[in-house]
């Protein structure tokens, strides 16, 4: 996986306004006003999260080709690969937005892998209506956050704001599970075919990384389930299924004291050697080095 800044941001957002904006090592970005985002470069497809919520007024948002209505109190979700296609406001239109990097979400990400399906539905139902309560409750950690980012010191930033930032994700993932009921929502047939690979990748990832695998389990022909996957969000079977084993991987080498050869007989790889290549070819350092950074 590659490291990537938010070079695409700073091409979609407007950083002149310091008084409305604050970012963290080009890695986390917040603004409360809407008109920061450049009106030029839509349609746009996101490549990080986007988190938005409206305080007052209302606002209309096109994704993925779909119309959404946002009203007072409404929490909008955007993961990457959702494509906004335009926007518009209410002149009285005030809300709070956060967005980060692919390096933020892939810290994140390992903490939450049980959550994934639930992420997996922002994609089905971006907008929820938040309680007088929940709002308050996201504002505080915003307000907490803004400050914390002009406060903290240095050596610690990153993990400190990551650490607020994982609150604020579990607090908007216990929102959408009281809301929705997972797995039921109505889907194409090739929608209900990413979910099913989705649910199975996430069940067995440990013990599989074939696209050949999957797809006979699912009864079609890996070409047809590659075509489907790529379809639907933008990224290839195999795509899933390195991202899966990698966050793992990285999680594993990072968080516990498990050598590398026995990371590597977790994950179920042949041997050490070729966990090892195939960790570097897509991390771009061997398991190691990256153990090693981690303790810097």
């Amino acid at each position: 996986m590659k490291k990537e800044k938010m070079i695409l941001v700073k091409e979609l957002i407007d950083f002149s306004d310091k008084e409305h904006i604050i970012c963290l090592n080009d890695e986390i970005v917040m603004f409360d006003r809407l008109d920061l985002i450049k009106l030029n470069k839509l349609p746009w497809k996101l490549h990080q999260p986007l988190f938005a919520m409206c305080i007052q007024g209302s606002a209309n948002i096109k994704v993925n080709l779909q119309d959404y209505h946002i009203s007072t109190n409404e929490l909008v979700t955007l993961m990457p690969e959702h494509i906004v296609h335009g926007y518009s406001s209410s002149q009285d239109f005030k809300g709070v937005f956060i967005l980060v990097s692919n390096k933020v979400s892939e810290e994140l990400l390992p903490d939450i892998t049980s959550a994934l399906p639930i992420l997996m539905d922002f994609r089905q139902c971006p907008v929820i209506a938040l309680t007088p309560e929940e709002k308050d409750s996201i504002m505080e950690y915003y307000e907490f956050i803004w400050r914390k980012i002009l406060t903290v010191r240095p050596q610690y930033s990153s993990k400190q704001i990551n650490s607020l930032l994982l609150s604020v994700l579990y607090e908007v993932l216990s929102i959408y599970k009281e809301r929705y009921s997972y797995g039921n929502f109505k889907r194409t047939r090739n929608e209900e075919t990413f979910y099913n690979f989705y649910s199975m990748l996430e069940a067995e990832y440990r013990k599989e990384r074939s696209v050949i695998y999957f797809a006979n389990r699912l009864c079609i022909s890996p070409k047809h389930l590659s075509m489907v996957v790529k379809k639907v969000s933008g990224r290839t079977a195999s795509d899933w299924i390195d991202e899966y084993v990698i966050l793992e991987a990285k999680q594993m080498l990072r968080s516990t004291s498990l050598t590398i050869q026995e990371v590597s007989r977790e994950l179920n790889f042949a041997n050490q050697s070729f966990f090892g290549k195939y960790f570097k070819k897509h991390v771009g350092v061997s398991p190691s080095e990256y153990r090693q950074q981690g303790q810097v």
